[in-house]
């Protein structure tokens, strides 16, 4: 019993980290986005002053 409810635990505990990670990739991503989008207006911003 007390062997089943340890590995209840463990279980729950991976599931946690794995949903960590999950959002930690979902941030990246967002974040990789944004720098994207960012660099894309500097360049505007610069073509623009060129003119």
């Amino acid at each position: 019993m007390e062997k089943l409810i340890q590995n209840q635990k463990i279980v729950i505990k991976k599931d946690a980290i794995q949903h960590s990670n999950e959002s930690i990739q979902l941030y990246e991503d967002e974040q990789k986005s944004l720098q994207e989008k960012l660099q894309k207006l500097n360049e505007k911003q610069q073509n623009l002053a060129m003119k």
